[in-house]
Protein backbone atom coordinates (compact mmCIF):
# COMPACT_ATOMS: atom_id res chain seq x y z
CA UNK A 1 0.00 0.00 0.00
CA UNK A 2 2.87 2.33 0.84
CA UNK A 3 4.36 1.60 -2.59
CA UNK A 4 1.11 2.54 -4.30
CA UNK A 5 1.00 5.79 -2.32
CA UNK A 6 4.58 6.58 -3.35
CA UNK A 7 3.77 5.89 -6.98
CA UNK A 8 0.69 8.11 -6.80
CA UNK A 9 2.78 10.84 -5.16
CA UNK A 10 5.44 10.63 -7.86
CA UNK A 11 2.81 10.72 -10.59
CA UNK A 12 1.12 13.69 -8.94
CA UNK A 13 4.40 15.59 -8.68
CA UNK A 14 5.25 14.73 -12.29
CA UNK A 15 1.83 15.93 -13.43
CA UNK A 16 2.27 19.14 -11.46
CA UNK A 17 5.67 19.76 -13.02
CA UNK A 18 4.30 19.16 -16.52
CA UNK A 19 1.39 21.44 -15.80
CA UNK A 20 3.78 24.13 -14.61
CA UNK A 21 5.88 23.75 -17.74
CA UNK A 22 2.74 23.91 -19.85
CA UNK A 23 1.68 27.11 -18.14
CA UNK A 24 5.13 28.62 -18.66
CA UNK A 25 5.17 27.67 -22.33
CA UNK A 26 1.63 28.92 -22.76
CA UNK A 27 2.52 32.24 -21.16
CA UNK A 28 5.60 32.51 -23.34
CA UNK A 29 3.63 31.79 -26.49
CA UNK A 30 1.10 34.40 -25.47
CA UNK A 31 3.82 37.01 -25.48
CA UNK A 32 4.90 37.47 -21.88
CA UNK A 33 8.33 39.12 -21.74
CA UNK A 34 10.47 38.08 -18.76
CA UNK A 35 12.96 40.75 -17.68
CA UNK A 36 15.64 40.06 -15.06
CA UNK A 37 16.77 42.79 -12.69
CA UNK A 38 17.51 43.61 -9.07
CA UNK A 39 14.57 44.07 -6.74
CA UNK A 40 13.11 47.58 -6.38
CA UNK A 41 12.94 49.13 -2.92
CA UNK A 42 11.43 52.62 -3.24
CA UNK A 43 8.15 52.27 -5.15
CA UNK A 44 6.73 55.80 -5.03
CA UNK A 45 6.94 57.15 -8.61
CA UNK A 46 8.02 60.58 -7.32
CA UNK A 47 10.86 59.22 -5.19
CA UNK A 48 12.30 56.19 -6.94
CA UNK A 49 15.83 56.36 -8.33
CA UNK A 50 17.38 53.16 -9.68
CA UNK A 51 16.67 51.09 -12.77
CA UNK A 52 14.35 48.42 -11.31
CA UNK A 53 12.25 51.10 -9.62
CA UNK A 54 12.12 53.12 -12.83
CA UNK A 55 11.21 50.03 -14.87
CA UNK A 56 8.32 49.21 -12.53
CA UNK A 57 6.91 52.72 -12.76
CA UNK A 58 7.62 53.11 -16.49
CA UNK A 59 5.36 50.11 -17.15
CA UNK A 60 2.43 51.52 -15.16
CA UNK A 61 2.60 55.27 -15.76
CA UNK A 62 3.26 57.69 -18.60
CA UNK A 63 5.37 60.83 -18.84
CA UNK A 64 4.11 64.14 -20.16
CA UNK A 65 7.11 64.18 -22.51
CA UNK A 66 9.95 61.67 -22.48
CA UNK A 67 13.61 61.31 -23.33
CA UNK A 68 14.26 59.13 -26.37
CA UNK A 69 17.34 56.84 -26.45
CA UNK A 70 19.13 59.49 -28.56
CA UNK A 71 18.56 62.05 -25.74
CA UNK A 72 15.97 64.08 -27.66
CA UNK A 73 12.67 65.11 -26.07
CA UNK A 74 9.63 63.50 -27.70
CA UNK A 75 5.86 63.84 -27.12
CA UNK A 76 3.86 61.48 -24.94
CA UNK A 77 0.82 62.52 -22.88
CA UNK A 78 1.58 66.00 -24.19
CA UNK A 79 1.27 65.91 -27.96
CA UNK A 80 2.81 69.34 -28.51
CA UNK A 81 4.25 72.29 -26.62
CA UNK A 82 5.38 75.86 -27.13
CA UNK A 83 7.95 77.96 -25.30
CA UNK A 84 7.57 81.71 -24.96
CA UNK A 85 10.24 83.97 -26.46
CA UNK A 86 11.54 84.90 -23.01
CA UNK A 87 11.89 81.19 -22.11
CA UNK A 88 9.68 81.52 -19.03
CA UNK A 89 6.37 79.99 -20.16
CA UNK A 90 5.87 76.41 -21.38
CA UNK A 91 2.43 75.49 -22.71
CA UNK A 92 1.54 71.82 -23.27
CA UNK A 93 -1.45 70.42 -25.19
CA UNK A 94 -2.58 67.04 -23.86
CA UNK A 95 -3.61 63.90 -25.73
CA UNK A 96 -7.33 63.16 -25.81
CA UNK A 97 -9.12 59.94 -24.96
CA UNK A 98 -6.61 58.89 -22.30
CA UNK A 99 -7.84 56.98 -19.25
CA UNK A 100 -6.26 55.64 -16.08
CA UNK A 101 -6.33 51.93 -15.34
CA UNK A 102 -9.40 52.46 -13.15
CA UNK A 103 -11.27 53.92 -16.12
CA UNK A 104 -11.23 57.56 -14.99
CA UNK A 105 -10.28 60.18 -17.62
CA UNK A 106 -6.87 61.83 -17.70
CA UNK A 107 -7.00 65.65 -17.61
CA UNK A 108 -4.76 68.61 -16.96
CA UNK A 109 -5.71 68.42 -13.25
CA UNK A 110 -3.66 65.23 -12.99
CA UNK A 111 -0.60 66.97 -14.43
CA UNK A 112 -0.95 69.91 -12.06
CA UNK A 113 -1.32 67.54 -9.10
CA UNK A 114 1.71 65.47 -10.16
CA UNK A 115 4.09 68.40 -10.45
CA UNK A 116 2.87 70.06 -7.27
CA UNK A 117 3.37 66.74 -5.48
CA UNK A 118 6.95 66.53 -6.79
CA UNK A 119 7.63 69.73 -4.86
CA UNK A 120 5.77 68.59 -1.74
CA UNK A 121 7.70 65.33 -1.39
CA UNK A 122 11.07 66.87 -2.39
CA UNK A 123 11.38 64.60 -5.40
CA UNK A 124 14.81 64.33 -7.06
CA UNK A 125 13.07 65.69 -10.16
CA UNK A 126 13.19 69.14 -8.56
CA UNK A 127 16.95 69.15 -9.13
CA UNK A 128 16.16 69.29 -12.83
CA UNK A 129 12.93 71.28 -12.81
CA UNK A 130 14.03 73.82 -10.24
CA UNK A 131 11.58 74.91 -7.56
CA UNK A 132 10.82 78.29 -9.12
CA UNK A 133 7.93 77.18 -11.34
CA UNK A 134 4.18 77.22 -11.04
CA UNK A 135 1.84 74.94 -12.97
CA UNK A 136 -1.73 75.72 -13.96
CA UNK A 137 -4.54 74.29 -16.07
CA UNK A 138 -6.48 76.82 -18.20
CA UNK A 139 -8.69 73.95 -19.38
CA UNK A 140 -8.81 70.15 -19.27
CA UNK A 141 -6.48 69.78 -22.26
CA UNK A 142 -3.89 72.48 -21.53
CA UNK A 143 -1.13 72.80 -18.95
CA UNK A 144 1.02 75.90 -18.45
CA UNK A 145 4.33 76.03 -16.54
CA UNK A 146 5.55 79.49 -15.58
CA UNK A 147 9.19 79.98 -14.51
CA UNK A 148 10.77 82.92 -12.73
CA UNK A 149 14.13 82.36 -14.46
CA UNK A 150 15.30 80.63 -17.62
CA UNK A 151 16.06 76.93 -17.29
CA UNK A 152 17.70 75.65 -20.46
CA UNK A 153 17.04 72.04 -19.44
CA UNK A 154 13.48 72.49 -18.17
CA UNK A 155 12.07 70.01 -20.69
CA UNK A 156 14.45 67.37 -19.32
CA UNK A 157 12.98 68.16 -15.92
CA UNK A 158 9.45 67.64 -17.24
CA UNK A 159 10.72 64.29 -18.54
CA UNK A 160 12.60 63.44 -15.32
CA UNK A 161 12.40 59.79 -14.28
CA UNK A 162 10.23 60.71 -11.30
CA UNK A 163 7.80 62.94 -13.25
CA UNK A 164 5.36 60.12 -14.05
CA UNK A 165 1.77 61.33 -14.13
CA UNK A 166 -0.33 60.11 -11.20
CA UNK A 167 -4.04 60.60 -10.72
CA UNK A 168 -5.06 63.81 -8.95
CA UNK A 169 -5.69 63.19 -5.27
CA UNK A 170 -3.61 60.00 -5.01
CA UNK A 171 -1.59 60.85 -1.91
CA UNK A 172 0.18 57.49 -1.61
CA UNK A 173 0.69 55.95 -5.05
CA UNK A 174 2.12 52.44 -5.26
CA UNK A 175 1.07 51.45 -1.75
CA UNK A 176 0.15 47.77 -1.53
CA UNK A 177 -3.34 47.30 -0.11
CA UNK A 178 -5.47 44.30 0.85
CA UNK A 179 -7.50 41.75 -1.11
CA UNK A 180 -8.93 42.68 -4.49
CA UNK A 181 -7.81 46.29 -4.01
CA UNK A 182 -4.16 45.37 -3.32
CA UNK A 183 -2.86 47.21 -6.40
CA UNK A 184 -5.52 49.91 -6.73
CA UNK A 185 -3.02 52.69 -6.02
CA UNK A 186 -0.74 51.49 -8.84
CA UNK A 187 -3.07 53.42 -11.10
CA UNK A 188 -1.46 54.96 -14.15
CA UNK A 189 -2.31 55.62 -17.77
CA UNK A 190 0.55 53.38 -18.87
CA UNK A 191 0.79 50.36 -21.20
CA UNK A 192 0.78 47.68 -18.49
CA UNK A 193 -1.36 46.94 -15.44
CA UNK A 194 0.22 45.49 -12.30
CA UNK A 195 -1.55 42.28 -11.29
CA UNK A 196 0.93 40.78 -8.81
CA UNK A 197 3.85 42.09 -6.80
CA UNK A 198 5.97 39.84 -4.60
CA UNK A 199 8.68 42.01 -3.00
CA UNK A 200 12.08 40.53 -3.74
CA UNK A 201 10.64 37.94 -6.13
CA UNK A 202 8.70 39.34 -9.08
CA UNK A 203 6.20 41.81 -10.50
CA UNK A 204 3.60 40.57 -12.98
CA UNK A 205 1.88 42.84 -15.50
CA UNK A 206 -0.84 42.37 -18.08
CA UNK A 207 -1.10 44.51 -21.19
CA UNK A 208 -3.47 47.46 -20.92
CA UNK A 209 -5.99 46.61 -23.66
CA UNK A 210 -7.37 50.15 -23.44
CA UNK A 211 -4.01 51.88 -23.71
CA UNK A 212 -4.49 55.20 -25.45
CA UNK A 213 -1.67 54.61 -27.93
CA UNK A 214 -2.99 51.14 -28.74
CA UNK A 215 -2.49 47.93 -26.81
CA UNK A 216 1.14 46.77 -26.46
CA UNK A 217 2.33 44.00 -28.76
CA UNK A 218 3.10 41.91 -25.66
CA UNK A 219 0.28 40.28 -23.73
CA UNK A 220 2.16 40.77 -20.50
CA UNK A 221 5.49 41.22 -18.78
CA UNK A 222 7.23 39.84 -15.72
CA UNK A 223 10.02 41.50 -13.81
CA UNK A 224 11.99 38.68 -12.21
CA UNK A 225 14.10 39.91 -9.30
CA UNK A 226 17.55 38.36 -9.20
CA UNK A 227 20.11 40.44 -7.33
CA UNK A 228 23.18 38.51 -8.51
CA UNK A 229 24.19 39.73 -12.01
CA UNK A 230 25.93 36.43 -12.75
CA UNK A 231 22.73 34.56 -11.90
CA UNK A 232 20.87 36.89 -14.28
CA UNK A 233 23.23 35.84 -17.08
CA UNK A 234 22.69 32.18 -16.13
CA UNK A 235 18.92 32.67 -16.31
CA UNK A 236 19.13 34.28 -19.77
CA UNK A 237 21.32 31.46 -21.06
CA UNK A 238 18.96 28.82 -19.66
CA UNK A 239 15.92 30.42 -21.26
CA UNK A 240 14.32 31.52 -17.99
CA UNK A 241 14.63 35.19 -18.97
CA UNK A 242 14.21 37.12 -22.21
CA UNK A 243 16.05 40.35 -21.41
CA UNK A 244 18.67 41.51 -18.91
CA UNK A 245 20.48 44.83 -18.65
CA UNK A 246 23.51 46.16 -16.81
CA UNK A 247 25.47 43.02 -17.65
CA UNK A 248 28.96 43.18 -16.09
CA UNK A 249 31.71 43.51 -18.66
CA UNK A 250 33.31 40.31 -17.43
CA UNK A 251 30.15 38.35 -18.29
CA UNK A 252 29.85 39.54 -21.89
CA UNK A 253 32.11 36.78 -23.20
CA UNK A 254 29.61 34.22 -21.84
CA UNK A 255 26.90 35.67 -24.11
CA UNK A 256 28.85 36.49 -27.25
CA UNK A 257 28.48 33.90 -29.99
CA UNK A 258 25.81 31.91 -28.15
CA UNK A 259 23.06 30.76 -30.50
CA UNK A 260 19.72 32.32 -29.61
CA UNK A 261 21.29 35.21 -27.65
CA UNK A 262 21.81 38.78 -28.79
CA UNK A 263 24.27 41.09 -27.02
CA UNK A 264 23.33 44.78 -26.77
CA UNK A 265 25.88 47.57 -26.27
CA UNK A 266 25.60 51.35 -26.31
CA UNK A 267 28.03 54.13 -25.38
CA UNK A 268 26.74 56.13 -22.41
CA UNK A 269 27.65 58.62 -19.70
CA UNK A 270 27.16 55.81 -17.16
CA UNK A 271 30.01 55.68 -14.66
CA UNK A 272 31.07 54.59 -11.19
CA UNK A 273 31.99 57.41 -8.82
CA UNK A 274 34.60 56.84 -6.13
CA UNK A 275 33.86 59.61 -3.68
CA UNK A 276 34.70 61.04 -0.29
CA UNK A 277 32.33 62.93 1.95
CA UNK A 278 33.53 66.51 2.38
CA UNK A 279 31.32 67.91 5.14
CA UNK A 280 32.90 69.04 8.43
CA UNK A 281 34.76 66.26 10.19
CA UNK A 282 34.51 63.90 7.22
CA UNK A 283 37.30 61.91 5.61
CA UNK A 284 37.50 64.20 2.58
CA UNK A 285 37.10 67.56 4.26
CA UNK A 286 40.79 68.29 3.51
CA UNK A 287 41.31 68.79 -0.22
CA UNK A 288 44.78 67.21 0.06
CA UNK A 289 43.15 63.88 0.92
CA UNK A 290 40.92 64.15 -2.14
CA UNK A 291 43.94 64.88 -4.32
CA UNK A 292 45.92 62.03 -2.76
CA UNK A 293 43.30 59.48 -3.79
CA UNK A 294 43.37 60.83 -7.34
CA UNK A 295 47.15 60.38 -7.51
CA UNK A 296 46.68 56.89 -6.03
CA UNK A 297 44.32 55.74 -8.80
CA UNK A 298 45.57 54.51 -12.17
CA UNK A 299 42.40 54.92 -14.18
CA UNK A 300 43.75 53.59 -17.49
CA UNK A 301 44.81 50.40 -15.73
CA UNK A 302 41.33 50.01 -14.16
CA UNK A 303 39.65 50.41 -17.53
CA UNK A 304 41.85 47.70 -19.03
CA UNK A 305 41.55 45.39 -16.03
CA UNK A 306 37.82 45.66 -15.43
CA UNK A 307 36.32 46.57 -18.81
CA UNK A 308 38.98 45.10 -21.11
CA UNK A 309 39.45 48.62 -22.46
CA UNK A 310 35.81 48.97 -23.50
CA UNK A 311 35.28 52.08 -21.37
CA UNK A 312 36.47 55.63 -21.99
CA UNK A 313 38.72 57.41 -19.50
CA UNK A 314 37.62 61.02 -19.23
CA UNK A 315 38.03 63.67 -16.55
CA UNK A 316 37.24 63.36 -12.86
CA UNK A 317 33.96 65.17 -13.33
CA UNK A 318 30.58 64.05 -14.70
CA UNK A 319 30.92 65.76 -18.11
CA UNK A 320 31.51 62.57 -20.07
CA UNK A 321 33.25 62.24 -23.45
CA UNK A 322 29.90 61.09 -24.87
CA UNK A 323 28.78 64.71 -24.39
CA UNK A 324 31.19 65.44 -27.21
CA UNK A 325 30.55 69.14 -27.68
CA UNK A 326 30.73 69.93 -23.94
CA UNK A 327 33.68 67.69 -23.03
CA UNK A 328 37.06 69.35 -22.49
CA UNK A 329 39.72 66.87 -23.55
CA UNK A 330 42.57 69.29 -22.76
CA UNK A 331 42.31 68.80 -18.97
CA UNK A 332 45.42 67.09 -17.56
CA UNK A 333 44.31 64.81 -14.76
CA UNK A 334 46.50 63.56 -11.93
CA UNK A 335 48.79 60.69 -13.00
CA UNK A 336 49.41 57.66 -10.81
CA UNK A 337 52.11 58.89 -8.40
CA UNK A 338 52.59 57.01 -5.08
CA UNK A 339 55.22 59.49 -3.82
CA UNK A 340 52.80 62.38 -4.29
CA UNK A 341 50.09 60.37 -2.50
CA UNK A 342 52.22 59.94 0.60
CA UNK A 343 53.40 63.55 0.62
CA UNK A 344 49.85 64.91 0.39
CA UNK A 345 48.62 62.62 3.15
CA UNK A 346 51.58 63.56 5.36
CA UNK A 347 50.83 67.24 4.81
CA UNK A 348 47.20 66.57 5.74
CA UNK A 349 48.22 64.65 8.88
CA UNK A 350 46.55 61.45 7.62
CA UNK A 351 49.45 59.21 6.66
CA UNK A 352 48.52 56.39 6.60
CA UNK A 353 44.92 56.91 5.56
CA UNK A 354 42.69 54.26 7.14
CA UNK A 355 39.14 53.86 5.83
CA UNK A 356 36.33 51.51 4.82
CA UNK A 357 35.36 51.46 1.16
CA UNK A 358 31.70 50.58 0.47
CA UNK A 359 30.39 49.40 -2.90
CA UNK A 360 27.17 47.94 -4.34
CA UNK A 361 26.97 44.42 -5.70
CA UNK A 362 26.36 45.59 -9.25
CA UNK A 363 28.26 45.64 -12.53
CA UNK A 364 31.99 45.12 -11.88
CA UNK A 365 31.93 47.33 -8.78
CA UNK A 366 32.99 44.65 -6.26
CA UNK A 367 36.00 43.95 -8.48
CA UNK A 368 36.65 47.69 -8.74
CA UNK A 369 36.69 47.92 -4.95
CA UNK A 370 39.16 45.04 -4.71
CA UNK A 371 41.42 46.57 -7.37
CA UNK A 372 41.39 49.93 -5.60
CA UNK A 373 42.20 48.28 -2.27
CA UNK A 374 45.32 46.68 -3.75
CA UNK A 375 46.33 49.68 -5.86
CA UNK A 376 46.03 52.08 -2.93
CA UNK A 377 47.86 49.71 -0.59
CA UNK A 378 50.77 49.60 -3.01
CA UNK A 379 51.36 53.32 -2.40
CA UNK A 380 52.27 52.38 1.17
CA UNK A 381 50.04 55.13 2.54
CA UNK A 382 46.39 53.99 2.14
CA UNK A 383 44.74 51.03 3.80
CA UNK A 384 41.06 50.30 3.20
CA UNK A 385 38.68 47.58 4.28
CA UNK A 386 35.97 46.61 1.77
CA UNK A 387 32.26 46.24 2.48
CA UNK A 388 29.94 45.11 -0.35
CA UNK A 389 26.20 45.75 -0.04
CA UNK A 390 23.32 44.50 -2.19
CA UNK A 391 22.31 47.24 -4.59
CA UNK A 392 18.75 47.77 -3.36
CA UNK A 393 19.91 47.95 0.25
CA UNK A 394 22.86 50.22 -0.53
CA UNK A 395 20.76 52.84 -2.31
CA UNK A 396 17.94 52.81 0.24
CA UNK A 397 18.77 55.77 2.48
CA UNK A 398 16.68 54.38 5.34
CA UNK A 399 19.31 51.69 5.91
CA UNK A 400 22.59 52.02 7.80
CA UNK A 401 25.71 51.97 5.63
CA UNK A 402 23.74 53.34 2.69
CA UNK A 403 25.55 55.06 -0.15
CA UNK A 404 24.59 58.56 0.97
CA UNK A 405 25.94 58.26 4.50
CA UNK A 406 29.21 56.33 4.21
CA UNK A 407 32.49 58.24 4.29
CA UNK A 408 34.09 56.52 1.28
CA UNK A 409 32.02 54.73 -1.31
CA UNK A 410 31.52 53.68 -4.89
CA UNK A 411 28.25 54.74 -6.49
CA UNK A 412 26.93 53.74 -9.88
CA UNK A 413 25.57 56.71 -11.80
CA UNK A 414 23.32 55.88 -14.73
CA UNK A 415 23.31 57.73 -18.02
CA UNK A 416 21.78 61.20 -18.31
CA UNK A 417 20.94 63.01 -21.57
CA UNK A 418 22.71 66.22 -20.46
CA UNK A 419 25.71 66.96 -18.20
CA UNK A 420 23.66 69.66 -16.51
CA UNK A 421 21.41 67.01 -15.01
CA UNK A 422 24.29 65.25 -13.29
CA UNK A 423 25.79 68.49 -12.03
CA UNK A 424 22.49 69.79 -10.66
CA UNK A 425 21.61 66.48 -9.02
CA UNK A 426 24.84 65.57 -7.29
CA UNK A 427 27.25 68.49 -6.98
CA UNK A 428 25.29 71.46 -5.69
CA UNK A 429 23.94 72.20 -2.22
CA UNK A 430 20.30 71.44 -3.09
CA UNK A 431 21.34 67.86 -3.90
CA UNK A 432 22.06 67.25 -0.22
CA UNK A 433 18.39 67.58 0.77
CA UNK A 434 17.24 65.32 -2.08
CA UNK A 435 19.77 62.62 -1.22
CA UNK A 436 21.89 62.76 -4.38
CA UNK A 437 24.84 64.92 -3.30
CA UNK A 438 26.44 62.01 -1.50
CA UNK A 439 29.79 63.77 -1.07
CA UNK A 440 28.08 66.81 0.54
CA UNK A 441 30.22 68.84 -1.85
CA UNK A 442 29.45 72.56 -1.73
CA UNK A 443 31.73 74.90 -3.67
CA UNK A 444 30.51 78.49 -4.24
CA UNK A 445 32.23 78.64 -7.64
CA UNK A 446 30.56 75.43 -8.76
CA UNK A 447 27.20 76.62 -7.44
CA UNK A 448 27.48 79.84 -9.45
CA UNK A 449 28.66 78.14 -12.64
CA UNK A 450 25.97 75.42 -12.54
CA UNK A 451 23.35 78.13 -11.99
CA UNK A 452 24.81 80.11 -14.89
CA UNK A 453 24.76 77.06 -17.17
CA UNK A 454 21.13 76.48 -16.22
CA UNK A 455 20.18 79.84 -17.69
CA UNK A 456 22.47 79.64 -20.72
CA UNK A 457 20.79 78.52 -23.92
CA UNK A 458 23.77 79.26 -26.20
CA UNK A 459 25.80 76.05 -26.51
CA UNK A 460 29.16 77.76 -27.10
CA UNK A 461 28.73 79.83 -23.94
CA UNK A 462 27.64 76.75 -22.01
CA UNK A 463 30.66 74.84 -23.25
CA UNK A 464 32.95 77.52 -21.78
CA UNK A 465 31.13 77.27 -18.44
CA UNK A 466 31.55 73.51 -18.34
CA UNK A 467 35.28 73.87 -19.05
CA UNK A 468 35.58 76.03 -15.94
CA UNK A 469 33.65 73.44 -13.94
CA UNK A 470 35.98 70.65 -15.12
CA UNK A 471 39.05 72.66 -14.08
CA UNK A 472 37.66 73.20 -10.58
CA UNK A 473 36.81 69.51 -10.22
CA UNK A 474 40.38 68.61 -11.16
CA UNK A 475 41.81 70.55 -8.23
CA UNK A 476 39.04 70.51 -5.66
CA UNK A 477 36.51 67.84 -6.55
CA UNK A 478 35.75 64.98 -4.14
CA UNK A 479 35.31 62.31 -6.81
CA UNK A 480 37.27 59.93 -8.99
CA UNK A 481 35.63 58.61 -12.14
CA UNK A 482 37.75 55.66 -13.31
CA UNK A 483 35.95 55.38 -16.66
CA UNK A 484 32.71 56.05 -18.48
CA UNK A 485 31.29 52.66 -19.35
CA UNK A 486 29.20 51.35 -22.20
CA UNK A 487 25.93 49.73 -21.20
CA UNK A 488 25.63 46.03 -21.96
CA UNK A 489 22.47 43.98 -22.15
CA UNK A 490 21.33 40.68 -23.53
CA UNK A 491 18.15 39.33 -25.07
CA UNK A 492 16.89 36.02 -26.34
CA UNK A 493 16.59 35.94 -30.12
CA UNK A 494 12.80 35.85 -29.69
CA UNK A 495 12.74 39.48 -28.57
CA UNK A 496 11.84 41.89 -31.37
CA UNK A 497 11.84 45.73 -31.58
CA UNK A 498 13.64 46.33 -28.28
CA UNK A 499 15.84 49.41 -28.03
CA UNK A 500 17.67 49.50 -24.70
CA UNK A 501 17.69 52.99 -23.19
CA UNK A 502 21.01 54.43 -21.94
CA UNK A 503 19.34 54.50 -18.51
CA UNK A 504 17.95 50.97 -18.96
CA UNK A 505 15.08 51.32 -16.51
CA UNK A 506 13.56 53.72 -19.06
CA UNK A 507 13.51 51.09 -21.80
CA UNK A 508 10.20 51.35 -23.68
CA UNK A 509 8.37 48.02 -24.05
CA UNK A 510 5.27 49.36 -25.79
CA UNK A 511 6.28 48.08 -29.23
CA UNK A 512 8.36 45.08 -28.13
CA UNK A 513 7.13 41.67 -29.29
CA UNK A 514 8.17 38.03 -29.06
CA UNK A 515 8.56 35.82 -32.10
CA UNK A 516 7.13 32.33 -31.96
Amino acid sequence: MAVHKSVRLVLFLLFTMLLAVGVAVSAQDAGVLRVGMNAPVVLDPALHSNDPETALNRAIYDYLVEVAPDSTIVPNLATEWTISEDGLTYTFILASGVTFHDGSPFTSADVVYTFERLKEVSSPAINLLGSDFTVSAPDDATVVFTLTSVNADFLYGVAARQALIVKAGEAAPNTIGEGDAAYASFNGTGPFILTQFDPGARAVFTANANYWKGAPALSGMEHVYIDDPVAQVDALLSGELDFIFKVPSGQISRLEGVEGINVLSIATSQHPVIRLRTDAGSLGEDVRVRQALKYATDRDFLNELLLEGRGVVGNNDPIAPVFEFFYDGSIENQPYDPAMVCQLLTDAGQNPLEATLYAPNAFEYPDLAAALQQMWAETGCINVDIQIREEGYYYDTSNPDNYFDVQLGITGWGARPSPQLLLSEAYVESGISTGYNESRYVNPEIEALVAQARETTDNDARRAIYAQISAIFREDGPIIIPYFAPLFGGTSARVQNLTMAPFPGLTDFRTVSLSS
